[in-house]
């Protein structure tokens, strides 16, 4: 490919973006006022004319048309607005301004250092530029064009010649860097920054081969006394010491050498030389050409661009475009006679991209006269013999952003944020579950590549748009405040270079990565917010997908994932997976791996590893370790030979049947040592990282994996620095995986500083949600159960035990463990056979217990022991409940007999119906009673057994029937607000508060389902009660009965109403008038009691006779009566 032009603007904002020392893109917007987009790639002379700013959607007619601006790269530019003198936006009235394609000013930022781009003419993502039009609000006006209207020469001659420019800029091929920074024998480490000679450039030509081009120098004054000068880029394209000769004749045959450039490596040479008039043919050719003499056999290079510069004459042969190089006149003032000049040209000088002018000439026929001022210095004019119409207008919303406030950032594309079955949004979904309780409460902000790309880059197609946004977070940070960030960028990132002009780039490359292939996720924020230049300072995960679907897939293995007990035995176990392609290298991978075992195995998580080892020196060897993972491991790790879709250990694809995976709810981390597996950003579906991170219900929950060519050495020192901090160090045990990658990073770095051990952490993609934790294990947790007690030996007096113990939490090296035996007595105490101390136990131990029993019970008859680890609850764990094994000892003629529950299980079975009881506000109803219209539900849930202690809702469940005609029972959501509970105690009295709010009038129905936790039900059905809610306020009758009373009465009455009414008293006065005794106590919504024994308040029985009562209600309400006490 390639790409001509004639250069006639140079944008300043290279010097703009290089002056400022920190930017974010974002400074320019004034948040208040209203943006449109406009997209170009062609440059020109646009115009925009009221109707086309109308069908846009700006409203014209309430437009000034004074404070119309028009911005490029954060920079407000002058334009010409036709009309605008009325203040009004007429039918005639349009707005001009000069548009230029883009170029690759900003990807300088990309390089180490900046000034080591080779050029900056050609993006490296984009050629669409982007300018944004708006108003002011402030009534202000925007900034215009001057028009100078001097067309008087005076004195002045015509200018003799102006300087032409052509510019020839080659991008067939692109040029990545293998040079290690100079000879070396050693492979490249792929820096993924951009480095000397990274870029698009011509195509690679070889040593000896003399490559020639030919070009035209159109108008040119021979008679000048400037020459013809050139200017060329040539880029290294090998690791060699480079000589290229340039030659230049009328022919290819016939050249004259005329420079020669002398460079290294892959960098680069620019060579500036005048071309002697003689080597331009009669018809104005010329011929360069170029050829490699280097001392070394390849000696490859290319050329980049070739800039060509001579006289020219002011000839404009009616060309639709034309720009103009003027030479500086003392005189301040140059004179310029156009011929063939188009009709109706429009003339602009744009020596000040920023601040355009519009000139006016004198025509006569096709001779264009005008005079340009301010020519001291050179002065670049554009003519044009028509303008350009944007091809489209798109509204902009900037999003005003609080840095302060959001930890959880995700990116993403529009074409994931599709609804997917009942799921309106799955990107949001996600967001949603971050910011829920289960998902951690993190604030959570999404935002897609478009609008990232439009508020941090200028509009412009590039990965600093997340750079700039990361670091626009970052400095929201406080100190007085957790202020850790995660992003998690949902979309597929694609840095194959062909994909920069592929049609559907934008459908296929979703989020943008540092790099050619492969890409770099850290680097979108190495070095940010005072963090060293290669540390990320906002861990980052990537899920790599083009289909929404999968974001849903993903979503709910997360869910599984971090609903799953910390404890659970699996999560310590390791998967170690060792490759090689010869006998050395099966020895030294499986070393590196046997090496970091220990660290695993130790202080803090006391891992399990098992080890699955190459055998042969064939390419790729299959294993299945299909059961171990199927059971269950927290984290694979593999170090060989890879390649994106296979290691040469080859375990196979999740997603595949016949590798037989089904590890649903087990997902490991998978941590990949080897070259290319982490490389996903070359636009293949069939990656083999992605595909264990996406298959819905199994395969694994995140992928660590090298993206690049990997090599033993950094990858040995990386693995060590990664599991030290993962299983080593307690400050980061519990921490999440993407600042374990993150603190992995700054201690490598720290310690090992060569291009190597760079390379090799930038190539470290994370694929998954940087938040998961994998060992969130704060203590200890011991466990026995069945399976793993057994009686050693058998003896007449005594018994020993062996008795497996498991540690599924913390490991601490400095613990002793304490073992003992106990026997629960007829009546209920516990007789201890005292507690064994033993060393601390990483993942599993057996330990071993003697004891003799008191006094040989009886043939017949079992007796009921318990094991118990930690008796004393000396050691604070996760779950202080699974320590304890209860067993039968029964006397045999030899001995005793030991009797354990069935396998697996740590208790005899449970055969008995736990006790369910529903109060309403406390009380126990009749069908049909009345309540509140938010009345308490108190579900409790009473078992005898003393070891299996409820500690979820797992076997209740809650229904309600609503009062029409045809609602069916609706299941309540037990994790719910209108819900709470809490674990039982010692006593396995289990209490469930359900309170609905604000029930309407009618009749409703409640069942409870529930069972214990061994399953036994309560009851052959549900319990099952009709209520009523009544929210008009009533007070009915107070009876009195017994009436006449001879020992008590009951004063029974019925209170309607939204809420309770408080507290309620009852006024009883004999005949006199006299206040004998007073009633107390709460009034509820329903039927409520008040009892009386007929004594006065002092507690002396009342004489018999009449006596009136009184009922008052805190709210006013109230009832009278008469009761005869008649002994």
């Amino acid at each position: 490919m390639r790409v001509t032009a004639f250069c006639f603007l140079l944008f300043f904002l290279s010097q703009k973006l290089i002056a400022q020392a920190i930017i974010t893109g974002n400074e320019w917007i004034d948040y208040s006022q209203t943006y449109y987009r406009i997209p170009i790639t062609q440059a020109g002379v646009y115009r925009l004319t009221a109707a086309d700013l109308q069908k846009a959607g700006i409203p014209v007619n309430s437009i000034n048309p004074t404070q119309l601006q028009m911005f490029r790269r954060g920079i407000e530019l002058s334009i010409y607005v036709a009309g605008e003198s009325d203040a009004k936006l007429d039918a005639d009235d349009y707005v001009e301004f000069i548009g230029e394609r883009n170029d690759g000013r900003q990807d300088s930022l990309l390089y180490r250092p900046s000034g080591a781009q080779p050029h900056a003419y050609y993006s490296m993502y984009s050629d669409t530029a982007a300018y944004f039009l708006t108003w002011r609000l402030d009534g202000k006006k925007g900034k215009r064009m001057a028009v100078v209207a001097e067309t008087d020469p005076k004195d002045l001659q015509p200018e003799p010649y102006h300087l032409a420019e052509q510019l020839t800029v080659l991008t067939n091929e692109i040029s990545i860097n293998q040079s290690n920074g100079g000879p070396s024998p050693f492979p490249s480490a792929y820096e993924l920054f951009f480095e000397e000679g990274e870029g698009y450039t011509g195509p690679m030509l070889k040593k000896d081969s003399l490559i020639g081009r030919t070009f035209l120098l159109d108008g040119w004054i021979r008679t000048a006394p400037v020459k013809p000068s050139m200017e060329l880029l040539l880029n290294g394209r090998d690791n060699t010491s480079h000589r290229v000769d340039v030659f230049t004749g009328k022919t290819a045959p016939v050249q004259t050498p005329l420079a020669t450039a002398r460079f290294e490596w892959f960098n680069t040479a620019r060579l500036s030389f005048e071309i002697p008039p003689a080597d331009v043919s009669s018809s104005n050719e010329l011929i360069l050409s170029t050829e490699s003499r280097g001392s070394f056999e390849t000696d490859r290079y290319s050329v980049s661009y070739y800039r060509l510069r001579y006289p020219q004459s002011f000839s404009l042969k009616n060309r639709s475009q034309h720009t103009i190089h003027l030479v500086p006149n003392p005189k301040g003032r140059s004179y310029l006679e156009l011929t063939d000049a188009p009709a109706n040209p429009m003339i602009y000088d744009l020596t000040d991209p920023q601040y355009p002018r519009r000139l006016s000439a004198v025509r006569e026929n096709t001779l264009l006269k005008l005079v340009v001022t301010d020519t001291e210095i050179p002065r670049q004019l554009l003519i044009v013999a028509g303008t350009l119409t944007p091809s489209r207008l798109e509204r902009t919303v900037f999003r005003k952003i609080d840095p302060r406030k959001h930890t959880y950032l995700i990116v993403s594309h529009e074409s994931l944020m599709k609804p997917v079955g009942s799921v309106l949004n799955p990107v949001k979904e996600y967001a949603a579950y971050r910011a829920s309780a289960a998902g951690g409460r993190h604030d959570t902000l999404v935002v897609t590549m478009k609008q990232l790309l439009n508020q941090f880059s200028y509009g412009e197609r590039t990965p600093l748009a997340i750079r700039r946004f990361a670091n626009y977070m970052l400095s929201g940070k406080t100190a007085s405040a957790d202020t850790t960030k995660y992003m998690l960028l949902i979309g597929r990132g694609n840095a194959y270079y062909p994909m920069r002009t592929s049609p559907d780039q934008y459908y296929r490359d979703l989020v943008l990565t540092i790099g050619n292939v492969p890409g770099s996720d850290l680097l979108l924020t190495a070095g940010l917010a005072g963090f060293p230049e290669n540390v990320p300072a906002i861990p980052t995960g990537r899920i790599n997908t083009l289909n929404p679907q999968e974001v849903l897939n993903y979503l709910e293995k997360v869910k599984e994932f971090e609903r799953t007990p910390a404890n659970e035995p699996w999560r310590k176990e390791v998967l170690h997976l060792s490759g090689g392609h010869s006998v050395a290298e099966l020895t030294t991978f499986r070393r590196i791996l046997d090496q970091v075992s220990l660290t695993a195995r130790r202080q803090y998580v006391g891992a399990n590893i098992t080890v699955k080892a190459k055998q042969t020196d064939e390419p790729v060897e299959r294993v299945d370790v299909s059961g171990m993972v199927n059971s269950g491991v927290s984290l694979m790790t593999f170090f060989g030979h890879s390649s994106p879709i296979v290691t040469d250990l080859d375990f196979g694809y999740a997603s595949k049947p016949a590798y037989g995976y089904r590890n649903k709810g087990r997902y490991p981390l998978m941590f990949f040592n080897g070259c290319g597996v982490g490389n996903i950003f070359f636009g293949s579906t069939g990656n083999l990282s992605t595909d264990w991170l996406l298959t819905p219900d199994k395969g694994a929950i995140a992928i660590l994996a090298h993206s690049g060519s990997g090599y033993s050495g950094p990858l040995e020192t990386y693995t060590q620095q990664f599991y030290q901090t993962l299983f080593a160090d307690s400050s980061f045990l519990t921490k999440s995986i993407g600042l374990v990658q993150q603190e992995t990073t700054r201690r490598v770095l720290a310690a090992y500083s060569g291009t190597y051990d760079i390379s090799n952490a930038h190539q470290m993609v994370l694929q998954g949600d940087p938040v998961l934790r994998m060992f969130p294990i704060q203590k200890p947790d011991f466990s026995v159960n069945s399976s793993g007690v057994f009686q050693q030996g058998s003896r007449r007096d005594s018994v020993r035990l062996g008795v497996v113990v498991t540690n599924a939490g913390r490991f601490d090296a400095r613990q002793r463990v304490g073992l003992a035996v106990r026997q629960r007595l007829a009546n209920g105490p516990l007789r201890s056979y005292g507690t064994t101390l033993h060393a601390a136990i990483a993942y599993r131990d057996t330990l071993f217990y003697t004891f003799k029993p008191d006094s040989l019970p009886n043939a017949a008859t079992t007796n009921q022991y318990e094991i118990r680890v930690d008796p004393d609850n000396q050691i604070d764990e996760l779950d202080e409940n699974n320590n304890v094994l209860v067993f039968g000892l029964k006397a045999e003629t030899t001995g005793y007999s030991v009797m354990l529950p069935d396998s697996g299980q740590r208790f005899p079975a449970d055969r008995f119906n736990p006790l369910l009881e529903v109060t309403f506000d406390g009380v126990q109803l009749k069908n049909e009673a009345l309540v509140a219209a938010n009345p308490l539900i108190r579900v409790v849930l009473q078992d005898e057994d003393p070891y299996r202690i409820r500690q979820d809702t797992v076997g209740i469940e809650v229904f309600l029937k609503k009062p029409c005609a045809n609602c069916d029972f609706g299941r309540v959501t037990l994790s719910g607000p209108a819900v709470s509970w809490k674990p039982a105690g010692p006593d396995n009295r289990f209490v469930l508060d359900y309170q609905p709010r604000n029930l309407t009038d009618g009749l409703y129905t409640l069942q409870v389902f529930a069972t214990d936790v061994s399953g036994n039900r309560a009851g052959p059905g549900p319990y099952e009660i009709q209520f009523r809610v009544q929210n008009s306020d009533s007070l009915s009758v107070v009876q009195a009965t017994p009436n006449p009373v001879s020992a008590q009465t009951r004063f029974r009455f019925t209170v309607s109403g939204t809420e309770s009414p408080g507290e309620g008293q009852i006024l009883i006065r004999n005949l006199n008038g006299q206040l004998v005794r007073t009633l107390h106590q709460p009034v509820r919504v329903g039927e409520n009691l008040f009892l009386w024994d007929g004594s006065d308040q002092g507690g002396v029985q009342l004489p018999n006779g009449l006596y009136l009562f009184r009922l008052l209600l805190t709210d006013g309400r109230q009832k009278s009566g008469k009761v005869v006490l008649n002994r």
